[in-house]
């Protein structure tokens, strides 16, 4: 069996190198074409499916590697210190993969869309992502102006899910209506109880930021209200409020089975 071949960097000046710094640091920009996973358990979730186009790491014995090196396009071994030098995280795992960014079109999206209006925080989308996944059966819309996706945050809170989640960013949602989306509205106290009203695709459920909730110009969009029954407080985190309509409308068409 052939041993697979690494190259490595020792300096800072390395072109290569600074070039992976910015994009660690910058994922947002459309002139980045990748994105950065850190983690072992993280790297090895999104490498089941997609090749990493780049694997860097410090221990070259680590028994981890194998199946990581075989599969990654580029393998290069950095010292702890320049590893830590690209790494978001305070403790580095001694292992970060960049992978190229998913690229979702209209034509993939499914009947279901939690529509995400103005949300700020990373860990929201994040967590989000991942309960979409979950459900198996929704795809994430944001309007413009909510965190993007490739935010390093964002990655790191979908564990994975970014690239498994139908995902499309900066949509206004009057091109949902237009392509057969009915929309309705997640109100903080008006419309129908979330747990009498009835859904039928193709439907998006339009959820506002955290702070100043749906937009009115998203929510003049809107055909119908539910709201989400509460006796003890005045409203829900945007993830925990989008999680729960997820899984009832999951629950109601009984995709569990």
């Amino acid at each position: 069996m052939t041993e697979t071949v690494f190259s490595s960097i020792e300096s800072r000046q390395n072109p290569k190198y600074k070039r992976w710094r910015e994009y660690a640091s910058h994922p947002e920009d459309n002139e980045c074409p990748w994105i950065l996973v850190e983690g072992w358990k993280a790297i090895e979730e999104v490498a089941f499916k997609y090749s990493p186009e780049l694997l860097l790491f410090s221990d070259p014995q680590d028994l981890r590697l194998k199946q990581l090196l075989e599969c990654s396009l580029d393998n290069v071994q950095l010292s702890s210190k320049l590893l830590k030098g690209i790494s978001a995280l305070e403790s580095p795992q001694g292992v970060m993969a960049f992978f190229e960014k998913p690229c979702w079109k209209w034509k993939d999206l499914t009947p279901w869309i939690l529509y995400l209006d103005q949300l700020q925080d990373p860990g929201n989308l994040g967590t989000l992502l991942r309960t979409a996944e979950a459900t198996d059966m929704f795809s994430l819309v944001t309007s413009p102006g909510t965190v993007s996706c490739f935010n390093s945050k964002v990655v790191r809170a979908s564990t994975g899910a970014l690239f498994k989640v139908p995902l499309l960013q900066g949509i206004d949602p009057g091109e949902l209506k237009e392509r057969g989306y009915n929309l309705w509205e997640a109100s903080p106290e008006s419309g129908q109880s979330l747990f009498d009203v009835q859904f039928k695709s193709p439907l998006a459920i339009l959820v506002g930021s955290e702070g100043k909730g749906l937009s009115s110009s998203s929510s003049a969009w809107a055909s119908q209200q539910l709201h989400i029954p509460m006796k003890a407080t005045e409203s829900l985190n945007a993830s925990v409020a989008g999680s729960l309509i997820l899984y009832e409308v999951f629950r109601q068409t009984k995709n569990y089975e």
